[in-house]
């Protein structure tokens, strides 16, 4: 046995797939057949099955992988820490973020990142919604993520980075567009459409208008998809987001109007960094997360309406 076959193991039980697997080893998919084989013939037990084009986990298997796992884990760290005493910062990041962030602000925080610390940290960015980008954190598809806090997480630590406005989106033309602002009584009478409930994003609008007596249609995951929709909406259609990038597509067709800060504070809706609470964390991955708490937020960045003009963004 030796520790390329234990990283080989590892990288195998993670995606389930020799193809994928042997691609990101950077070794042939016969040269980790080989390995695999070996080690199941070193070891006396089957540590996978097939299924399909995929290999599963054997009940040996799985008991095998948390030591593997544990052990790597624990090199891979002192690793780490003996680079960290030549002061070279290398390595790579995996950063998943909500698409209302990757247009803007993060493209900020890592060119900001890089012009600090040099291009030796390679990030790779992948966009998503709140629960999916959670889960592929939990799951280590994801070093670090961009998204709304979700209170069940508990092995979760979540830095409120970026906060955006709940605002009111109405069709050009409809008599809540000549208001300079509005109160959320003033939406009854209205069909509002919002987020969908049991997303983060969602229970905080259900919140608001559980307190203000309001229905709503809970029936969208985003704003693209709310501003499209607006952008062809009855007259007597509105809807209740956030006012962000998603939003840019439609602002020749769709009004935005600020909701009275009395009811609806401005700094409604916060994106998160999020990141495990107890795994190790790389020098790249310490210094990242460092960075990005004290990074300041762009001015253009944080879109507002009602402080000055609403057409931060046409």
């Amino acid at each position: 046995m030796n520790l390329s076959q234990l990283y080989y193991f590892r990288k195998l039980s993670e995606l389930q797939h020799y193809t994928k697997a042997a691609k990101e080893l950077y070794i042939t998919q016969p040269a980790l057949s080989d390995a695999i084989r070996s080690l199941e013939k070193e070891l006396g037990v089957p540590l996978f099955r097939k299924e399909g084009r995929n290999v599963k986990l054997t009940r040996y298997g799985k008991e095998f992988s948390v030591y593997v796992h544990d052990a790597l884990r624990e090199l891979d760290k002192g690793i780490a820490v003996m680079r960290e005493y030549t002061g070279n910062l290398s390595g790579s990041l995996s950063i998943g973020g909500l698409y209302t962030i990757t247009g803007d602000y993060l493209p900020a925080l890592i060119r900001a990142y890089h012009e600090h610390y040099g291009d030796a940290v390679k990030i790779d960015v992948s966009q998503g919604f709140s629960l999916d980008l959670i889960r592929g954190l939990k799951e280590d598809k994801y070093d670090v993520i961009f998204a709304a806090r979700k209170e069940d997480e508990t092995s979760l630590r979540f830095e409120p980075i970026v906060a955006h406005q709940l605002v009111l989106g109405v069709r050009k033309g409809s008599p809540l567009a000549t208001k300079k602002c509005v109160s959320l009584s003033d939406l009854r009478g209205y069909e509002v459409h919002t987020y969908r409930s049991g997303t983060p994003i969602g229970n905080e609008v259900e919140k608001v208008l559980n307190e203000s007596g309001l229905a709503a249609h809970q029936d969208f995951d985003d704003e693209i998809t709310m501003g499209g929709m607006l952008a062809t909406a009855r007259q007597d259609e509105c809807a209740l987001l956030t006012y962000t990038i998603g939003l840019k597509p439609f602002l020749d067709r769709i009004d935005i109007v600020p909701i009275d800060e009395r009811e609806v504070p401005r700094d409604f809706h916060h994106v998160c960094m999020a990141y495990k609470k107890e795994e190790f964390q790389n020098r790249a991955l310490e210094s990242f997360i460092d960075f990005a708490t004290k990074f300041p937020v762009p001015e253009d960045v944080v879109l507002r309406c009602g402080e000055s003009m609403c057409d931060l963004l046409r």
